[in-house]
């Protein structure tokens, strides 16, 4: 296991046409699934089909803290390009072969990943899979069409815990600056119990599933066992911006290899943002050590933000405390937020080989010098800024942060804050850029690339 540079781009391919099941695009004018869009449903029935409003959003179901409407869309539209860019114009780090007959994107919203591989691999099925109806003719049409098989359904079969820990003790056993991509922030009853009775080789204090079997052995009827159930194997499985969306990793990854043909590749993509100054990101070496434990701070007023070498006043005070927040708020949901699913050692632990990581450092804002790195940053920007309502307001009205809950307004009123705490932050440093000062408060995130292969 260990980092790799990202591949050269791809040759262009030609596009094909083709799609025969699309799905609209959900709004406040309609929130029913099409005639058409049910032919691609599998587990999903009519009657399942149903939008949640809060806040002014549109949710696909009661527990995902992401909305699925057309604010949303957009805004995912413009963060597939900053991937690509990333990658310089690769779409995955997994080599793609015409012995890929048969790929799935696992959560694959608006569908512009499963767009954009279906038209550099027009000898393959495509699958994308969405627990949300999403607008995929406005993808196809700015993409380009292609030939995916569109499928609603909610892999999430396993939920969340119902034996939880006092809340107190959960977050003082997780720091939240630092935590963000250790094996298992929540070290869970459940996942406890599913845990391997001999330890990890990359990771001894990490819990562990057999890769055979994450399911329990001793009941009446096996048959009603969770899992995924497809009609057939794939060869490439990919996933990306899915912090969040499960609370048992063990049993996602279990799922994967089991639904993966031999020699078949898992890809996972995803990033988690950190203020400038608090240099979080872990090494990308796969060993490591997990971040000490010990004197956590819950309450996000105390989290002091980083000492600045000189008078210069850390920037961003009110982001600080929303981001501290919204990982509480995680915690609170069952479903923690950070990248720590991505730790290498769930792919070694469900059976996977070749696991490897590619990092790549991806800046917020237009202060590199750099005529590439101020191109995805200024985007990054925007992204960062779009991100912030949908991100926070459903966890943070619904669970709260570790002291209460919030009001709708009162989460308008930070991001408001946080918002205008960017914008001044970019403003000083493009000055300072242009006038070749030093920069201090330099942000930028590490989006990473996962990947292991199916032994044969």
């Amino acid at each position: 296991m260990g980092e790799e540079p990202p591949p050269p781009p791809d040759e262009l391919v030609r596009h094909h046409t083709g799609a025969s099941h699309k799905r609209p695009r959900t709004n406040s004018a309609s929130s029913a699934a099409s005639a058409e869009s049910l032919h691609s449903t599998r587990t999903l029935q009519n009657e399942d089909l149903e939008f949640i409003y809060e806040n002014g959003r549109i949710y696909g179901n009661d527990s995902y803290f992401m909305p699925c409407d057309e604010a949303e869309q957009d805004r995912l539209a413009l963060h597939h390009q900053i991937y690509l860019l990333a990658l310089k114009g690769k779409l995955t780090t997994v080599k793609v072969t015409p012995a890929m007959h048969r790929i799935l994107d696992l959560g694959t919203g608006p569908g512009h990943w499963a767009v954009a591989i279906a038209q550099q691999c027009p000898w393959a099925e495509v699958v994308g899979i969405d627990m949300a109806v999403w607008d995929i003719d406005t993808t196809e049409e700015s993409a380009g069409d292609a030939e995916v098989k569109w499928e609603i359904d909610d892999l999430d079969v396993w939920g969340v815990d119902d034996v939880v820990d006092d809340l107190s003790l959960q977050l003082e056993r997780q720091h939240l600056a630092r935590d963000l991509s250790s094996r298992d922030p929540m070290d869970s009853p459940a996942r406890q119990r599913a845990a391997r009775a001999s330890p990890s080789q990359s990771s001894i204090t990490a819990p562990q599933t057999p890769a055979e079997s994450a399911y329990d052995l001793y009941v009446l009827n096996p048959d009603e066992q969770p899992g995924w159930h497809f009609s057939d194997t794939y060869d490439f499985i990919h996933l990306r911006g899915m912090k969040g969306a499960f609370a048992y990793w063990e049993g996602v990854y279990d799922e994967i290899y089991k639904n993966l043909a031999p020699g078949g590749w898992i890809e996972v993509v995803d990033y988690h943002i950190e203020l400038p100054g608090n240099d979080l990101t872990p090494s990308p070496s796969p060993s490591t050590s997990h971040p000490d434990h010990t004197n956590p701070q819950t309450d996000p007023q105390q989290q002091q933000p980083p000492a600045a070498a000189d008078d210069e006043p850390f920037p961003f005070p009110t982001l600080a405390t929303l981001h501290f927040a919204l990982m509480q708020a995680s915690v609170k949901s069952g479903r923690s937020l950070g990248t720590f699913y991505m730790h290498p050692t769930y792919l070694t632990d469900a059976g996977f080989k070749d696991v490897s990581t590619t990092y790549v450092n991806v800046p917020v804002g237009q202060w590199p010098d750099d005529e590439h790195q101020r191109r995805i940053g200024k985007l990054f920007l925007v992204d960062v800024m779009e991100m912030l309502e949908p991100n926070l307001m459903r966890l943070l009205t619904t669970y709260g942060d570790a002291r209460r809950i919030w009001t709708r307004d009162e989460v308008a009123d930070a991001i408001d804050k946080g918002k205008r705490e960017i914008l001044d932050w970019n403003r000083g440093m493009e000055e300072k850029r242009e006038r070749g000062e030093r920069r201090k408060w330099e942000w930028k995130t590490s989006f990473k690339w996962m990947k292991g292969r199916k032994p044969l």
